[in-house]
């Protein structure tokens, strides 16, 4: 009877620390630029080809938040200002897919500098991973802000958040309400290097292993918010 009873309270007790645990875990995201990145490619549109024939962002949508993709081998493609993850993800996408692949850049004037990358196309240095200076910042509510909006401009956006089950409400972060501030700050790596705000680079770096795409010297998401992302293939 008495191993009985402690049975019941040794379940009791488990059950009551994964509800807490569940509460706990509730108040605890990823950082609000991260979910945004990770968004911004499920929102980005399919990059038409020939005819019917499209590619699509996801495609190259493993994401590595505040992570530099560097490998002394690789080759760059180029590069140009993007206004998000998607952008950067997409343009890798139509470049990896074939010259007749293309999309257009959300600002216009950026427009030539992509379109000179894809014109480069030779079928031997596909593009297989995309680095993206993210100017978003981290705010709070009440700094300067009335309400959430869904801006997207990452350069000038206020006070923006996210949809969510129909609504428009802050990025939950460690027990608080968190937005994004648009910014033109660069990415100060730890090499002393700055790159501008919104830049994204395209690589080609001819390895199946993980190590080879990722560098271990992880940057500082204070100073170097830097959106990786990698595409498809099959781990060695």
């Amino acid at each position: 009877m008495r191993l009985a009873t402690m049975t019941r309270t040794m379940l009791a007790l488990n059950l009551l620390l994964l509800l807490l645990l569940g509460v706990e875990a509730a108040y605890y995201e990823e950082d609000p630029r991260a979910t945004q990145c990770r968004q911004s490619i499920i929102d980005m549109k399919s990059v038409p080809g020939p005819g019917t024939a499209y590619a699509f962002p996801s495609e190259c949508g493993i994401v590595l938040p505040f992570a530099n993709l560097y490998n002394g081998r690789e080759v760059l493609l180029g590069e140009f200002i993007a206004s998000s993850c998607g952008e950067c993800a997409s343009a890798c996408v139509a470049h990896r897919s074939g010259r007749e692949f293309s999309i257009g850049t959300s600002d216009p004037s950026q427009q030539g500098s992509l379109d000179a990358i894809m014109a480069a196309r030779n079928g031997e240095s596909p593009c297989t991973d995309w680095v993206w200076c993210d100017p978003w910042e981290v705010s709070y509510p009440g700094d300067n802000c009335d309400g959430v909006t869904n801006e997207t401009d990452p350069f000038t956006g206020k006070c923006v958040g996210r949809w969510r089950d129909g609504n428009l409400e802050p990025f939950a972060g460690y027990g608080m309400d968190l937005l994004l501030e648009g910014s033109t700050r660069g990415c100060q790596l730890k090499s002393g290097k700055t790159i501008p705000a919104g830049t994204c680079a395209l690589k080609s770096i001819d390895s199946d292993k993980w190590k080879d795409h990722v560098w271990n010297a992880s940057e500082d998401p204070k100073t170097a918010p830097l959106m990786s992302g990698l595409c498809d293939w099959t781990l060695a």
